[in-house]
């Protein structure tokens, strides 16, 4: 994935107003020059100091009474020719800093993973070892968590109890992936049971034609292996051909585990949790990735975080960068206010009466 990313502005009087503030966020090829300002602010100081407490030059005549008493617009306004001059010597200064606008461009090449979360959604994920919530409950609120740290990547989940199901396909938009992993309950599918191979089969099947640099299945589950037509150990081959890695997470504790009671009359019920940890770590050391036992809630977000910190992915960040000269337009300015400044002084005010 590759974008460009340029700031705009509209057109429209909100747009021309954007546009005039732009004209004042520069940047200077000479920013030196601009020290240029401390004599000229001692100059503009000392113009000023004179006219007013000591002998004003500027405006040559025999007698300073007779303009008083003769205030022509010609005469009213001649004091303010001096600050001609001295806006023309600001753009000047401007220009020799040499303003301009740069334009910032970044490309943005995404070198992101492809990731399948299987989900166990059997009824044993019911057990309330994880406490206060149950296993299925936990297991969404890590998922959650995960994908929102993996804003490079994409994501697609599968879910399965005796039989497996695509609840999303790889998808970058991850609220919506979000929403959909939210929605999921223990009536998500029909049939109970635990097919771990059918639903790593699926998975891998939705991750065939993935140009991703690296593809890995994460497989949350509670179980053994009882349902469905392909084995465990078939999907991990399949898998390993395909280059696809399987992180898988064991999850519940050891021994009986308390278990709501669906009439609500007895109480709890208390199982013991029949579950296959070598089968799990068979096929994540066989396609690369890694089993981990998460017997506690705790140890499940562990886990997790360490899963999220083993598989990074790669952003290539190139940052380019575009300067547009705008001295000109300063220039312009400082010779444009020195030329009337000059006319002003020979022609309009050569002569006061």
């Amino acid at each position: 994935m590759c974008s460009w990313r340029v700031m705009k502005k509209p057109w429209g009087l909100p747009g021309i107003y954007g546009r005039l503030l732009d004209m004042w966020q520069l940047e200077f090829k000479h920013p030196y020059a601009l020290l240029l300002l401390v004599p000229y602010a001692l100059m503009i100081f000392w113009y000023l100091y004179g006219r007013v407490y000591g002998h004003d030059s500027v405006i040559a005549v025999s007698s300073e009474k007779i303009i008083d008493k003769r205030k022509t617009f010609r005469v009213r306004t001649y004091r303010y020719v001096p600050a001609l001059r001295f806006l023309a010597i600001l753009f000047l200064i401007i220009a020799l800093a040499r303003p301009g606008q740069g334009i910032h461009y970044s490309s943005i090449k995404n070198l992101g993973i492809d990731i399948m979360v299987v989900l166990d959604v059997s009824g044993s994920m019911a057990g309330e070892d994880f406490q206060p919530k149950n296993r299925l409950a936990v297991a969404k609120d890590v998922v959650r968590d995960f994908i929102k740290k993996r804003e490079s990547d994409r994501i697609g989940m599968v879910i399965f109890a005796g039989e497996a199901y695509l609840q999303c396909p790889l998808t970058a938009e991850h609220d919506m992936l979000t929403d959909l992993a939210d929605e999921i309950d223990f009536d998500s599918v029909s049939v109970d049971g635990t097919a771990i191979g059918d639903a790593l089969a699926l998975a891998a099947s939705r991750m065939m034609d993935s140009k991703a640099k690296s593809r890995i299945i994460l497989l949350i589950t509670d179980g053994m292996n009882n349902r469905g037509t392909i084995d465990p150990e078939t999907a991990a081959e399949t898998c390993k051909d395909l280059g696809i890695k399987i992180y898988s997470v064991g999850i519940g504790s050891e021994g009986r585990v308390s278990y709501p009671n669906p009439g609500g009359f007895f109480g709890k019920r208390y199982l013991v949790n029949h579950f296959d940890p070598a089968m799990l770590e068979q096929a994540s050391s066989l396609t690369g990735g890694k089993f981990y036992r998460a017997t506690s809630s705790g140890v499940f977000w562990d886990n997790m975080k360490e899963i999220n910190m083993l598989e990074k992915s790669e952003v290539d960040l190139k940052i380019y960068h575009e300067f547009y000269d705008k001295f000109e337009i300063f220039l312009i300015l400082a010779v444009s206010l020195f030329f009337v400044e000059i006319l002003m002084r020979s022609a309009y005010y050569r002569k006061i009466p």
